[in-house]
């Protein structure tokens, strides 16, 4: 019986945590809009953060709980990134092939590899530990990151409508039911990375599996959901070019605000699985990049590529879990 509560438990944890998002990112967007904030900028900090809310709670939620064994909080990050790209890119490039933006390749893609090389060396450098001043580096990159977007989009809205195209404008919420959602929807995501951590931490104790197997694995799955969501539904509508969109924005998040964050806020200990872990995510993340450069298109057999490449990562895991 116990056994079925903790499942239990993890399932609607991952519930909590993709609708408190969604409700959180509603609130956070009417308040903006309620201070004229355009919607260009809502959505590329606003809505980027609120899908990457589920990772940032667990990883949290975990390394401040157990900084010495935070095999979670390390793995959930880890195994989210190497999901998006494995995953969620192998199974939308094998539904429809994957066009590739040319200011992806320009700005976001070299910053992408900048972040997946800076980790492995930070937790080399850091003695096995990803201390705070690592986190501090990787903040620094991502407010800057943030700023040159926002100036940009703003460059893109003014041409816009110099050029008389007309701008979105959905009526917001009311003040006290905006900021109704903004902190409902926070302690929802807050609550559930906290289920999340106490429920997987149960289970890989009870049948002796690592915490490090369960975060790579389960739990990055779960708080991957949005992304999934989003990227699959994109490339059966056709617009498959979003679901590359949506995947680097969010590694990007994943890396320099999530785990940022989680250095300065708690910083953890690394073990050499996790080295290994974080030269994955390098390593998939380089192989993403020469797909996307060859021919400015993601194809059919290099998201057949990125599945198989998943299935022996997995299957490696396993094996390094077992023989422990």
């Amino acid at each position: 019986m116990h056994w079925i509560f903790m499942i239990c438990g993890l399932l609607l944890s991952f519930v909590l945590l993709v609708k408190g998002a969604d409700v959180f990112v509603d609130g956070c967007v009417s308040i903006a809009r309620l201070l004229k904030v355009p919607d260009l900028i809502i959505g590329l900090t606003i809505v980027a953060m609120g899908t990457s809310a589920p990772e940032a709670a667990v990883s949290i939620s975990s390394a401040v709980s157990d900084p010495e064994n935070s095999g979670i909080a390390v793995g959930n990050l880890l195994g989210s990134n190497l999901l998006n790209i494995l995953v969620i890119l192998g199974v939308s490039a094998v539904l429809v092939p994957i066009a590739v933006d040319r200011s992806l390749l320009k700005k976001d893609f070299p910053l992408l590899m900048l972040s997946a090389v800076i980790v492995p060396i930070m937790f080399l450098v850091g003695g096995m530990h990803g201390p705070r001043w690592g986190g501090m580096i990787l903040m620094i990159i991502f407010i800057t990151f943030m700023a040159l977007t926002v100036v940009s989009a703003n460059a893109s809205r003014k041409k816009a409508k110099e050029s008389g195209e007309p701008e979105e404008d959905e009526k917001p919420m009311s003040v006290p039911k905006s900021i109704l959602f903004a902190l409902g929807g926070l302690a929802v995501v807050i609550g559930g990375g906290q289920l999340a951590v106490y429920c997987a931490k149960d289970i890989a104790h009870g049948i002796g599996i690592s915490e490090s197997l369960i975060g790579l694995t389960v739990v990055a799955l779960g708080t991957s959901l949005p992304e999934l969501i989003t990227s699959v539904v994109s490339a059966r509508k056709g617009n498959s070019d979003l679901a590359l969109g949506n995947v680097v924005g969010s590694n990007l998040f994943n890396i320099l605000l999530v785990m940022g964050l989680t250095m300065i806020i708690a910083p953890f200990s690394i073990t050499m699985a996790d080295l290994i872990d974080s030269l994955c995510v390098l390593a998939a993340t380089t192989m993403c990049y020469a797909f996307s450069v060859t021919n400015s298109t993601i194809a059919k057999k290099e998201g057949a590529a990125f599945l198989i490449c998943y299935g022996a990562y997995l299957t490696y895991i396993i094996a390094r879990d077992v023989l422990r």
